[in-house]
């Protein structure tokens, strides 16, 4: 059967390739859909090439034949724009047809009642989805988008139960090899992913360890690091060891988890070993520099432009988390603050550090850099895919983030950016993933409490 779906513009605006998503069914968009993207069609960053991109598609539709008619899509189904519909007197009281949701509602009612296709309103927005059921409209997400539950549970690393003999072996060894030695390995063991870590057990014996495609190394220590820093758990050592490694190994890092994991503060350590007075192993590994950011919630909508100052001064305000980090990593080199604060602001005025907004990221080529996007779950797909593609020769990406903690209206912990990239990159040889829990935390006893008990 053949089913009816009005699209909204929060769908369109990050997945423009949407219109061609539901197979042999009918996709509706209406007027006031229209008028959304021509306005959004000038703005920067990413809100402004989807809605040109999506403009592109419309308009390729549009020679095809009478958009109001209907056009075929080369799955099957049909492309819709409905112009009309828009009247209050077909909302409850209260639902002031000024409110584009509203406008949009209005003409899924029309397209119901007066042309008679059963509609239903597709959108990522939960507050239109709340709004369109109280007026009777049917409504969904775009499932599309959405990683389900059990594909996004990746963690990256695994506890495998062995015998004594190969925690023994890895130990004298240090590795396992395609050699014949990595054959003997349990089952388990052999089926990991590249860049998989894992804890090897029996009763008290441990060792930790990371698969390669040539076998299996033991993880012994890692560093030097910044700052002197050192992990505190075998966490940390497993995310170090992914963060540490070259560019041309392990390009891309992936770390989910709760606040208070150390994410943001492991991720800087490591590329300020690499790039601001590199030491030890890893000095000739060193990056141009380092650039860091996170998405912009609050302005993605209206860009950076309506706020005062330059570039550097609009995005200060969303950074001062790594601001807080780089602070710790530094007064473990210096016990004065004012020498703390005078390194930080040298390294913005050289360039060692460069603030970098990620709806702005699209466009450059960055080579040699080291690249950290923190709160990454507030990003969509699209624009998650422009900062890895980004990346030139040389250069290694950090997404980091909570996929629990999404504060973007239009995304949820199954189809934000972060998750996103964690599935379709998980089992790369260019990528490692670490999932920290609840368990990792390591601010303080009152933190870690509230992590656990203080849940909504």
């Amino acid at each position: 059967m053949i089913k009816n779906y009005m699209l909204d513009t929060n769908i369109l605006l990050q997945n423009p390739g949407a219109i061609f998503g539901f197979a042999d069914n009918n996709v509706f968009i209406c007027g006031t859909t229209l008028q959304e993207l021509d306005g959004k069609k000038t703005a920067g960053g990413e809100i402004g090439y989807a809605a040109r991109e999506c403009c592109r598609i419309i308009d390729s539709l549009r020679e095809q034949g009478d958009l109001t008619e209907g056009v075929d899509l080369e799955n099957g189904g049909k492309f819709f724009v409905e112009p009309d519909g828009v009247s209050e007197e077909r909302l409850p009281k209260g639902f002031s047809i000024s409110v584009p949701d509203n406008r949009i509602i209005s003409s899924c009612i029309y397209l119901r009642d007066v042309r008679k296709f059963p509609i239903i309103l597709v959108t990522n927005d939960i507050y239109m989805r709340i709004n369109a059921s109280i007026c009777g409209v049917k409504e969904e997400g775009y499932l599309n988008d959405h990683i389900s539950s059990e594909e996004g549970e990746y963690t990256g690393h695994t506890t495998i139960d062995c015998d004594s003999k190969y925690i023994d072996y890895l130990y004298q060894q240090k590795k396992a090899g395609k050699d014949g030695s990595f054959a003997k390995l349990p089952k388990k063991v052999r089926e990991m992913a590249d860049n998989e870590f894992a804890t090897l057990r029996c009763g008290n014996q441990s060792v930790l360890t990371m698969k390669h495609s040539d076998g299996l190394e033991v993880l012994t220590s890692v560093g030097p690091v910044f700052g002197g820093v050192k992990p505190m758990n075998a966490m940390q050592i497993f995310a170090l060891k992914a963060l540490l490694a070259p560019a041309d190994e392990i390009p891309l890092v992936i770390l989910l988890g709760p606040a208070g994991t150390a994410k943001t503060f492991l991720s800087l350590a490591a590329g300020l070993t690499n790039t601001y007075l590199g030491q030890g192993d890893y000095s000739e590994e060193r990056y141009r520099k380092i650039l860091i950011s996170r998405p912009n919630v609050e302005t993605a909508e209206k860009g950076f432009g309506y706020l005062p100052g330059d570039l550097q001064s609009k995005t200060e305000n969303l950074l001062t988390n790594y601001y807080d980090n780089l602070e710790a990593l530094l007064s473990q080199q210096h016990e004065d603050p004012a020498q703390v604060s005078m390194q930080i602001d040298d390294m913005l005025e050289t360039g060692v550090i460069e603030i970098c907004p990620l709806n702005y990221i699209r466009g450059r080529s960055l080579k040699n850099c080291y690249i950290v996007c923190d709160e990454a779950q507030n990003a969509s797909r699209s624009l998650i895919r422009d900062v890895i593609t980004r990346a030139g020769v040389g250069t290694k990406v950090v997404l980091a983030g909570d996929i629990n903690q999404v504060d973007s209206p239009n995304l949820d912990k199954r189809n934000n950016g972060l998750v996103y990239a964690m599935e379709h990159m998980k089992e790369s040889p260019l990528c490692a993933v670490i999932r920290f829990s609840e368990e990792n935390c390591v601010r303080s006893e009152l933190a870690e409490a509230a992590i656990k008990l203080m849940k909504w």
